[in-house]
């Protein structure tokens, strides 16, 4: 069930999630974790999760399923079948991702968050465990649309929730909307540029980076409290 209104989060929010993330960028912490989570050599999902196998802009496929569970996460087989298809919970899902906006995130309107909300509502909706009364598989959900349109969804984990103080608003509208906010905001983008040029420039490090600013964003944010 989608959420009633989008109301812009307040600015104190959107400021403390600001001064949260600029904290996680910090180059030279940033830098060395971020290597150590897109190195090939490591278990970390950094060098794989938006990359392997084939990524069908118009379907999910076991591809992305596989991808999604890199990230520690768990998909029931009920619904890797209805994801994948052939019914009309996969047509469901194909008619929203032709629906998305060409993004990315920092210039979405409302009708464009509005478009993303479909897709999620139903990645959502089809995530749930049958035999489970109170099943609520958000994060898993996120991560799965992340893998689909890396430019336009954030992972939204628990974990990174909790470092920019937004879990207790409970709402991915929100937590949209801060993101929004933070991937659009200059020093941020600074922030995220200089610490990918400087793993860039470590012609040592066997890493694979992701291409979109707010997948890095991404893995700063979660770097800095899962990584000593």
């Amino acid at each position: 069930m989608a959420e009633a209104g989008w109301v812009q989060p307040a600015p104190a929010m959107l400021a403390h999630a600001k001064e949260r993330a600029l904290g996680a960028l910090e180059l030279g912490e940033a830098t060395r974790k971020m290597r150590r989570f897109y190195a090939t050599t490591s278990d970390y999902a950094g060098a794989s999760f938006a990359t392997i196998g084939h990524n069908a802009p118009d379907r999910i496929g076991v591809d992305d399923l596989f991808a999604t569970t890199l990230l520690s996460v768990d998909i029931p087989a009920k619904a890797a079948r209805r994801l994948t298809g052939p019914g009309p919970d996969a047509d469901a899902i194909r008619a929203a991702l032709a629906a998305l906006p060409d993004g990315p995130l920092e210039l979405v309107d409302r009708e464009g968050l509005e478009a993303m909300e479909v897709l999620y509502l139903h990645v959502k909706k089809n995530l749930a465990k049958a035999t489970a009364k109170n099943s609520n598989p958000w994060v898993v959900a996120s991560k799965l649309c992340a893998r689909k349109r890396p430019d336009l969804f954030p992972v939204r984990d628990k974990v990174v929730c909790r470092l920019l103080d937004v879990q207790q608003a409970g709402s991915y509208r929100v937590d949209w909307l801060v993101f929004q906010h933070l991937i659009a905001d200059p020093d941020l983008r600074q922030a995220v540029d200089e610490v990918r040029a400087g793993l860039e420039a470590d012609a040592s490090a066997e890493i694979v980076l992701d291409t979109e600013p707010l997948r890095l964003l991404d893995a700063a944010l979660w770097t800095s409290v899962r990584m000593g």
